[in-house]
C-alpha cells in the first residue's frame, strides 16, 4: 500500500513491455480512535485482513488505530480527499455533517430487538444513507456499539440529581449533549484515547461510555459503573469515500460491499456478546455495576424526552420515518 504508486507504475511498464495483463493494487486507508485492545479495533483488523485475502492482495489495507492518523470526526471530514477511505465512527459524529442523523442517537431510541429483526439494519442503513446523500459519503451499514454507562472515580449515578453540575465526557453529538444538559451535567467532548488521563487529572468528573471504554479507563481509575437500562444504545456507522468505492474495479467493489454486508449481518449479536464479555471481565477484576431502579429510570426517561423534543420538533419528517420503521420491526 505504501508502495502503491511505484507498484502501479511498475505494473504498467511490465504490461507495455510484454503484452501481459497486470492487475494494479488499490490502497485502502482505514482509521479509528480506539485502543488496539478494544474489540471494535480488533474487528476492523479482521475486516481488513478479509478484504486483502478475498482480493488476493489487490486491496492493500492499512489500519491506523488510536487516533494515530485521525480521530473519527476528522476522518469523516477527510473522506473524499484521498487520505482516508473508510471509517467506523460512533454515529453521533455524523451529526456534524447532517444533524438529522441524530435520530439514531436519541435516548431510548435504538433497541436490540429492533436492530436484530430481519431486514431492519438494511432498511435503517438505507434511510441513513439518504440523509447524507450528496456529501460524497456512503453509509454501508450500522453496527452495535454498546449500552452506555456512567463512570465516576468515587460515586454511583442512581438518579438524575447525581449528575447535577458534573463535567461529563462523552463522544459528542448535539442530541446526547442536550440530554446531558437536561440531567444538569456539563457535556465535554474528547477522543476516547484522552478520557482516562482527563478523569485522573480532574479535568472531567465522569465519563459516559461503553464497557469497552471502561476497560480502557480501568477499574482502578473508575471502580463503579452506573447503568440506566435503555437510555443510550449507540451504534457505529460504516462510512466510505463514495468516489473511491465507485472508482474501484467492479470485482473489487463487490468484494468490499459483500464483505461489509456480511459483517453488518452478524455483528449486532457479536456486539452484544462482546459487550457482555467485557463487562463481566471488569466485574471479575473487582469493578462494580450499579443499575438504577425503576423509579429513577422513569425520571431519566422523562428528562430525556425533553431533550428529544428539540430534535423531533426540528426534524419531524425524519422522526416520523424512523418511528414508522421501528413499528414495522418491533
Amino acid at each position: 500500500m505504501k508502495n502503491f504508486r511505484f507498484a502501479a507504475i511498475f505494473a504498467a511498464a511490465v504490461t507495455a513491455g510484454t503484452g501481459t495483463f497486470a492487475q494494479d493494487t488499490y490502497e485502502m486507508v482505514m482509521t479509528n480512535d480506539l485502543a488496539t485492545s478494544h474489540w471494535a479495533a480488533k474487528m476492523m483488523d479482521d475486516y481488513a485482513a478479509r478484504l486483502e485475502e478475498r482480493s488476493d492482495g489487490r486491496i492493500d489495507v492499512s489500519v491506523f488505530p488510536s487516533g494515530t492518523l485521525y480521530t473519527d470526526r476528522d476522518a469523516i471530514a477527510a473522506l473524499g480527499t484521498g487520505a482516508v477511505h473508510m471509517v467506523w465512527p460512533v454515529s453521533v459524529n455524523l451529526e456534524s455533517i447532517a444533524p438529522e442523523y441524530g435520530v439514531v442517537n436519541l435516548p431510548f431510541s435504538l433497541t436490540d430487538k429492533f436492530m436484530q429483526s430481519d431486514g431492519a439494519v438494511e432498511e435503517l442503513s438505507q434511510m441513513m444513507s439518504e440523509i447524507i446523500e450528496g456529501r460524497g459519503i456512503r453509509v454501508m451499514g450500522l453496527m452495535r456499539t454498546a449500552d452506555l454507562i456512567f463512570l465516576f472515580k468515587d460515586q454511583a449515578v442512581t438518579k438524575p440529581e447525581d449528575l447535577s453540575g458534573e463535567r461529563v465526557r462523552m463522544t459528542g453529538g448535539r442530541v446526547l449533549q442536550s440530554m446531558m444538559r437536561e440531567f444538569g451535567a456539563s457535556p465535554i467532548s474528547m477522543p476516547a484515547s484522552e478520557m482516562a488521563a482527563a478523569l485522573m487529572q480532574g479535568a472531567i468528573d465522569g465519563i459516559f461510555t461503553s464497557a469497552g471504554g471502561w476497560e480502557m479507563v480501568g477499574t482502578n481509575a473508575a471502580h463503579t459503573a452506573s447503568y440506566i437500562p435503555g437510555l443510550s444504545l449507540l451504534s457505529y456507522t460504516i462510512v466510505a469515500d463514495d468516489k473511491w468505492l465507485n472508482d474501484l474495479p467492479e470485482d473489487l467493489r463487490k468484494i468490499v460491499v459483500d464483505t461489509t454486508s456480511e459483517l453488518v449481518q452478524r455483528q449486532w449479536q457479536e456486539g452484544i456478546d462482546k459487550d457482555n464479555a467485557t463487562m463481566q471481565k471488569l466485574l471479575d477484576e473487582g469493578g462494580e455495576l450499579v443499575i438504577a431502579d425503576e423509579a429513577s429510570q422513569a425520571e431519566f426517561r422523562s428528562l430525556a424526552e425533553k431533550a428529544s423534543a428539540e430534535f423531533t420538533d426540528r426534524f419531524p419528517e425524519v422522526w416520523e420515518q424512523f418511528q414508522t420503521l421501528k413499528a414495522k420491526y418491533e
